[in-house]
């Protein structure tokens, strides 16, 4: 470092600690001015696990319209939560934080406080979708089963390319899923569909290959997604941390209801689609 900036000089940990700690107290110091003149403000938290500890954090994170009329968020308090982590143990250690009373003291709550609690949207969202791919699981873990089959090495890769090439697909890799992530499922079903004609080209190449999803499950497939596409837009204006305003995410809210009720217009035929 000393060759590469002859400014540079070395600290030691001691330095490093209260440095960081005098910059905490300054922007403390900061946020308890900036908050001074807040008269609304909404709290919304979020869990976090370290990569290298066995514990988990929750972060409570004010957001409040300033003086200016300009959307603000701000950190206000970043705790460790015991397990076993349930909602109670949730709210326990926000109130440890900050005490529903005392902003009732001071009329800070509107409609008495009745919604002191509101709960996620994007949760919510997250339930609706996990419940629907519950009734393809199979048909999903075709697909999943495929992906990683295919990319398991590149000569298994190349394979599937040159097949997609002579087909003149442009799409060049697949996306692997993560379990609790159901948008991540979600993109993968979408980029395997544009495959579809692939596969069966690929299971005469590839003896070993049992994973090969039907034309019936491509079809599916494809009906699930489109479906999905309206939930995923839906969660990424929801969960836009600088713009959760209700201008952009009730206009969401309301296409997904339009998807709801559409399917369960049709419901009975379409569950017992999905079910065989």
């Amino acid at each position: 470092m000393k060759f590469g900036c002859s400014e540079f000089h070395k600290i030691s940990r001691k330095t490093a600690r209260s440095d960081c700690l005098a910059i905490y107290e300054a922007e403390k110091k900061q946020l308890k001015a900036l908050l001074q003149g807040v008269r609304k403000i909404s709290l919304t938290t979020d869990m976090w696990r370290s990569s290298h500890q066995i514990v988990e954090y929750m972060v409570i994170t004010g957001h409040f319209i300033d003086a200016g009329w300009n959307l603000q968020k701000r950190v206000l308090s970043f705790v460790q939560v015991p397990a076993p982590r349930r909602g109670i143990d949730v709210v326990d250690a926000i109130l440890k934080w900050l005490l529903k009373d005392t902003i009732s003291d001071n009329n800070s709550l509107p409609v008495g406080g009745s919604l002191f609690y509101i709960r996620c949207c994007a949760h919510i969202l997250n339930l609706l979708v996990q419940d629907g791919l519950g009734k393809i699981k199979g048909i999903i873990q075709k697909v999943c089963e495929s992906v990683k089959y295919v990319n398991f090495n590149d000569s298994r890769f190349k394979t599937f390319l040159e097949i997609a090439e002579n087909k003149r697909l442009k799409e060049k890799k697949f996306i692997i899923d993560c379990p609790t992530r159901w948008n991540s499922t979600y993109n993968m079903l979408s980029v395997a569909l544009k495959f579809k004609f692939v596969f069966p080209v690929y299971k005469k190449r590839e003896p070993h290959y049992n994973y090969e999803p039907s034309s019936e499950d491509w079809r599916k497939v494809e009906k699930i997604c489109k479906l999905l596409k309206v939930f995923n837009l839906a969660t990424h204006v929801i969960s836009g941390s600088e713009y959760p305003t209700a201008n952009l995410y009730l206009p969401e809210v309301w296409r997904v209801k339009q998807v709801i009720d559409d399917a369960i217009e049709d419901r009975d035929s379409f569950m017992r689609e999905m079910a065989t």
